[in-house]
């Protein structure tokens, strides 16, 4: 009977850690993607005209299905203007909304059309837009979208100089001592702790007689490619936004998005494909190792019985049947 390895309880640190880094990621998720809570577009609030309500760098989520009236803030948007407003209706005068910023003394110029409104603030999320406008700089996006990257290649390059060619980094076993005792191999029916699309150790070749691998042939952690399509995953979404959101609002996305959207899409594409060989290649590798292992477990059947030792312990089974136990 195969047993597998129970999963370890995170400790409290981790379990902060991940509580804290969920909280932290959120509010960019709900900006990025506001159908998750049932709204339609979000944005950043770049003046005081909405103050105390509405600061600058805050984020505005609308949801443009529900119903709008006098009190709620919407955001419009006019003919001719490249960034929408969003102020308070304070009335309804000929089918049109008269709008006013809560620290404006006079109300806005002209009723606002009921088609030009996007929608009615359902959240307001305080100083993410700061953030926000950070990342749509160079510096913003170089250091969280293109360091990151430099960063994980760069570990990755000095890991696999570090390597050592023959024995991938790991230190030769000591030979015994003269006089001691052999140490006790494994069993070879033990469950394996490792995950199961890791590939096992390059010695086990020998053992099963299948060739070995060739001199070249390069060892990837399964970490090491969880790391990398997580980065590729963050990389494509966070491009796909920009894309987005400079389509809708010039119609014309610029090359670096689109380059690094396209670089994102195909590094998830090859990340994910060297995944899913590696997953293959090591359940082939196992199925052909474990009828070896089996067979040589098995003890002859073609025995003398004469020359059989007698057993002093009862025999045991695998379960399916009763113990057997030879009595003198």
């Amino acid at each position: 009977m195969t047993g597998f390895p129970r999963p370890s309880m995170p400790g409290p640190a981790q379990l902060l850690a991940t509580i804290v880094l969920i909280a932290a990621v959120s509010p960019f998720a709900v900006f990025a993607v506001p159908q998750v809570i049932g709204a339609d577009e979000g944005f950043v609030v770049l003046s005081g005209s909405m103050e105390p309500a509405l600061s600058p760098g805050d984020v505005v989520i609308v949801d443009a299905s529900g119903p709008v009236g006098v009190g709620d803030v919407i955001t419009y948007g006019r003919p001719g203007d490249s960034v929408p407003t969003t102020h308070r209706v304070v009335g309804v005068v000929d089918g049109g909304y008269e709008t006013k910023g809560d620290a404006n003394e006079n109300a806005d110029a002209g009723l606002v059309a009921p088609e030009a409104i996007i929608g009615r603030v359902v959240l307001t999320i305080p100083l993410v837009g700061h953030v926000i406008l950070w990342a749509n700089t160079p510096v913003g996006y170089v250091t969280l979208v293109v360091g990151p990257l430099v960063l994980l290649g760069a570990s990755e390059l000095l890991a696999w100089a570090r390597r050592e060619p023959d024995g991938g980094g790991k230190p030769a076993a000591s030979p015994p001592e003269p006089g001691a005792d052999a140490p006790e191999s494994p069993d070879a029916t033990a469950p394996d702790a490792t995950a199961d699309w890791e590939f096992p150790p390059a010695d086990a070749n020998a053992d099963t007689g299948s060739e070995p691998a060739p001199a070249g042939t390069v060892s990837v952690a399964a970490v090491d490619l969880k790391l990398t399509l997580l980065a590729m995953g963050v990389l494509l979404a966070y491009a796909g936004w920009n894309v987005y959101r400079e389509f809708s609002l010039t119609a014309a996305p610029t090359p670096i998005s689109v380059g690094a959207f396209t670089a994102g899409l195909l590094g998830l594409l090859f990340a994910g494909w060297v995944t899913l060989a590696a997953r293959r290649a090591a359940r082939t590798a196992r199925s052909e190792s474990d009828p070896a292992s089996e067979l040589a477990s098995e003890p002859t059947s073609e025995t003398d019985p004469a020359s059989a030792p007698v057993a002093s312990v009862p025999a045991l089974t695998d379960g399916s049947g009763d113990a057997e136990v030879n009595d003198e």
